[in-house]
Order: structure tokens, then C-alpha cells, then sequence
């Protein structure tokens, strides 16, 4: 959930938690400041108030809170003696206990009341910190759900339709879709890939003055592409945003690699023009292979920061586990399939 307003935002996210608790395979629906895999030992009082009640009784939420404070106050500061701070303690804030606390009463006019009548005190797993991003306060509600992953699905994507029209302005709830599940928003960012594409190819026709030599280049992005695929079925990763965004990266990567060879490759050619296609290639790739290599160390030593550490980040740890294998498949690919896709030969250019 997010939200502009944390105080708010949390009470939005325990009014939305009450509601997968209607269905019988769904339990345990915790409030966390991050995904936990595991479930979190940590707990807090969290203090409610029965506005019904307050309002019956015609008490103020301020009054019900100075009891509180009288009762379990420390240094409430009260004012100066001759330049010396003065302040009260109560004397019980350390032997009441939660029971006496909810059962003391509090004369408010001429009425008594106890305090569990006019709220509770539970104990609950909350969050431990707050996390902020985009200028927006984040939080993420996790439950237990016993069953088919699709049913499961329809049943949680219900809730946020249905919850998300509650919500006013400036609040969002929406599906994370871990676990590599697909949403059908997420899969239309792929058709993106195509439009790099194409700019891709026209781009290199207009240096290359040749529309044939661009679909070689192009021919070779698939290659690296396969280094992602294993990445992340290899090592079970979660693929998401940052999943795609390696896709982007390797397009503008393993493209910069490919069209130096080329580009080197016709400026052979052109000057020695009686020199075979093969030993052409084999010049212009003893001589760009070092700043692509060294481009590719660089870029991988680069992205190895956001793969070690306890707490990995969700879209910039998918998006170095991408670019690395996909980097390191780049390079075969350059090496291996570019010559075949250009259609290098032992004839001469010119014979």
C-alpha cells in the first residue's frame, strides 16, 4: 500500500487487514515495512479506541489520553523554582500491568468508567521502521493462503479491486506479484522491447548505410537474452521490474559491442579492399575486443554491490542477477554468431 500520510496509510492497511481474514484458506495477515519470507517474531502494544463508545459517553479522545498520561507518566514537566526544572513521575507507571491498566477506573464529571470499555490494548506484529519512496510511504501486507495459486490469485486481485475504490487520493493498493506471477499490467511493458527494436535497427542501417548488416546486430540481442533466461531459472530468482529493466540495459550493451566490430570491420574493408571477409573480421575484432571486454568487467564489477548483503533490494538485485548473465552470454554471442549472422565467408570483398 502506499500512501502520502503514514498514520493514515496504516490505518488503511488494518482496515484492509480484517478483510482476507472472511476467507477460510487465508490466516495470519501481518503488517510489515518489507517482504518477509519469514515470519517476523517481532510485536507491539497497539492501543485502539472504541469511537462508539467515546461518543456515548461523550468523552474526548484528549481526556482518555491524560488519564493515561497521569497514570503511567515520566518527568511531565510542570514549570521552574529558582531556575530549576521541576517534573512528575507517577508513582505506579512501573508496577501496573496491562490488566490493571484496562481495569482502572477514571471518574470523568460524575461518572466512573474502565478503560476497557472505552478501548483495548493488543498485542500485534507490526512494522519496525518506515520506508519511503517516490515521497511515498510504503507498506506491505502478507498473509498465509491454503490452496490453488490461481484461485488464490482471483481471490486477492478481488480484495484489491475492490478495496482500491475505497481508498481516497494519494492512497494506492496493488498486487507486488511475487513469486513470479505475471500480471497482465506488467506483461505489456514487453511490448516495449520491440520499439528498441526497431530504433535499434534504423539507427544502425543510417551508420552502416546497409539494411542487412542491422539485423545481424539484432540477431545477436536474443543471444544475450538467453544469459537472463538462465539466470534467473538457474538460481530460482523472482523476476519483476527489475527483471525487464536488464532486458533495456543488455539491448544498449551487447548492441555498443556489436556495432564497434562492424563498424571497424567496414572501415577495413573499405581501405583494404582485395582483403578476404574472414581476416577482414578477425582485424577489427583484435582490435575492439579490448574495450569491449574491459566494458563488460566494468559493468558486472559495477552491479556485484547490489547482489551481496542480508537485505537485497527488489529491483535493483533482479536487475544485476539480469545484466550479469546477460553480459556474460553477450560476449559468446559476439564472439560465436555475430560472423555467422554478418555472413563472413573466405571470398574477397571486391574479387
Amino acid at each position: 500500500m502506499f500512501g502520502f500520510n503514514y498514520d493514515q496509510l496504516m490505518e488503511y492497511a488494518e482496515g484492509f487487514k480484517s478483510k482476507p481474514l472472511d476467507y477460510h484458506r487465508i490466516r495470519e495477515v501481518s503488517i510489515n515495512s518489507e517482504i518477509s519470507h519469514f515470519k517476523d517474531s517481532y510485536q507491539e502494544f497497539v492501543f485502539n479506541i472504541n469511537n462508539e463508545q467515546l461518543i456515548a459517553a461523550n468523552i474526548s479522545p484528549i481526556q482518555l489520553f491524560s488519564f493515561l498520561n497521569t497514570l503511567l507518566g515520566k518527568d511531565i514537566y510542570i514549570g521552574q523554582i529558582q531556575g530549576e526544572e521541576i517534573s512528575l513521575q507517577s508513582k505506579q507507571s512501573k508496577e501496573y500491568d496491562l490488566w490493571n491498566i484496562l481495569h482502572q477506573q477514571f471518574n470523568v464529571g460524575a461518572k466512573a468508567y474502565k478503560l476497557s470499555e472505552l478501548a483495548n490494548v493488543q498485542k500485534n506484529q507490526g512494522p519496525q521502521r518506515i520506508v519511503k519512496e517516490n515521497q511515498q510511504y510504503q507498506i506491505y501486507i502478507q498473509y498465509e493462503y491454503l490452496g490453488s495459486q490461481i484461485q488464490g490469485q482471483k481471490i486477492l486481485e478481488g480484495l484489491i479491486e475492490k478495496y482500491q475504490q475505497e481508498l481516497p487520493l494519494g492512497y494506492s493498493i496493488k498486487n507486488i506479484e511475487n513469486y513470479g506471477y505475471w500480471g497482465k499490467e506488467s506483461s505489456k511493458q514487453y511490448g516495449l522491447l520491440l520499439l528498441v527494436f526497431i530504433i535499434i535497427y534504423f539507427s544502425s542501417g543510417i551508420l552502416f548505410n546497409s539494411l542487412r548488416q542491422p539485423l545481424a546486430i539484432i540477431f545477436v540481442i536474443p543471444i544475450s537474452f538467453i544469459g537472463i533466461f538462465l539466470t534467473f531459472s538457474l538460481f530460482n530468482l523472482n523476476f519483476d521490474q527489475g527483471g525487464f529493466a536488464s532486458f533495456v540495459l543488455l539491448c544498449g550493451i551487447s548492441v555498443n559491442a556489436n556495432i564497434y566490430i562492424l563498424n571497424q570491420y567496414n572501415n577495413i574493408c573499405i581501405a583494404k579492399p582485395h582483403i578476404s571477409k574472414l581476416r577482414a573480421y578477425i582485424k577489427a575484432w583484435n582490435i575492439k575486443i579490448t574495450p569491449i571486454f574491459l566494458t563488460v568487467v566494468s559493468t558486472v564489477l559495477g552491479f556485484i554491490p547490489f547482489m551481496v548483503g542480508e537485505h537485497k533490494e527488489a529491483f535493483w538485485f533482479p536487475l544485476a542477477a539480469g545484466t550479469i548473465g546477460g553480459l556474460t552470454m553477450s560476449l559468446l554471442g559476439t564472439f560465436l554468431f555475430l560472423p555467422l549472422f554478418t555472413g563472413i565467408g573466405k571470398k574477397k570483398v571486391n574479387p
